[in-house]
């Protein structure tokens, strides 16, 4: 059985790696394609999560919080770090989870390496949050925070928030091909885990029990560690069990997504 799920995950990664040009170029026409007809295009996608943060920011900073600080910085530069990441991870869920049966003619008129079509639209939701980054580097620096050595690990929490989207995309786009009720059910999840998930909240307000089921969300670990880039100064390593079991649930996610594509896969073609 182990075996068989192991041959499945190299079977996947053989695939993708072979076709990295295709999907990097297909994730390009799609970003484009995503916001094609529109007189600002691309600038759409940075447009939209910058009046998503104003519109939290004043609900929690001013409307709720009153405008105390989170600890020493700002709420505003509290927040940007941590939500960042979450635009991404949901929009990567949601759309590369409809990935195949958005592009059902790749699966049902042609040739194609479909194990590649979940991994371009996650990539083409990664080159606007790297473009997200930037800026929020930017801010930090024009705030007067400026630069740290602890942003040497932000490409390491770059890696674990695109391998995570990556993977769950890839779960869920062999699911929902079979299966429409599956995509509803996600996007319905995806609204409860961002109010579950602290993204606009501190877990330190928790207790110890829930704040476990808190930190138990995989996701928890991204967005925090992002925050501890930016604000906390905190280097990942100094949270290794974390780290550890971050990457146990990784290796756990990344064999059920490949049983479960190669297992389906055949069946694509015929409900599509």
């Amino acid at each position: 059985m182990l075996n068989s799920v192991v041959e499945d995950f190299l079977r996947l990664l053989r695939i993708n790696i072979e076709n990295i040009s295709r999907t990097y170029a297909m994730a390009q026409v799609t970003l484009t394609k995503r916001y094609s007809g529109s007189a600002l295009g691309v600038t759409w996608s940075l447009v939209k999560p910058m009046i998503y943060v104003f519109a939290y920011w004043f609900a929690v900073a001013i409307g709720i919080r009153g405008s105390r600080p989170m600890g020493a910085v700002p709420y505003i530069l509290w927040l940007i770090p941590g939500i960042m990441p979450w635009f991404f991870i949901s929009d990567a869920i949601t759309t590369g989870g409809a990935a195949i049966r958005s592009n059902a003619h790749f699966v049902t008129k042609m040739v194609y390496p479909v194990a590649t079509l979940p991994i371009s639209e996650v990539l083409s939701l990664y080159f606007v949050h790297l473009m997200m980054m930037c800026l929020t580097t930017a801010l930090f620096v024009v705030s007067g925070f400026g630069l740290n050595i602890y942003f040497l690990q932000l490409p390491y929490y770059f890696l674990c928030c695109l391998a995570f989207a990556a993977v769950v995309a890839t779960l869920l786009s062999a699911l929902t091909a079979v299966s429409q009720d599956v995509l509803q059910a996600v996007k319905s999840l995806i609204t409860l885990m961002f109010w579950l998930t602290p993204v606009l909240w501190s877990a330190d307000n928790l207790g110890s029990p829930l704040k476990q089921l808190i930190l138990a969300n995989p996701i928890y670990y991204i967005i925090s560690g992002y925050r501890n880039t930016f604000v906390s100064q905190r280097w990942f390593f100094q949270d290794w069990q974390y780290t550890i079991y971050f990457w146990t649930v990784m290796i756990g996610l990344t064999l059920l997504a490949s049983y479960v594509f190669a297992k389906l896969e055949p069946e694509f073609a015929d409900v599509l």
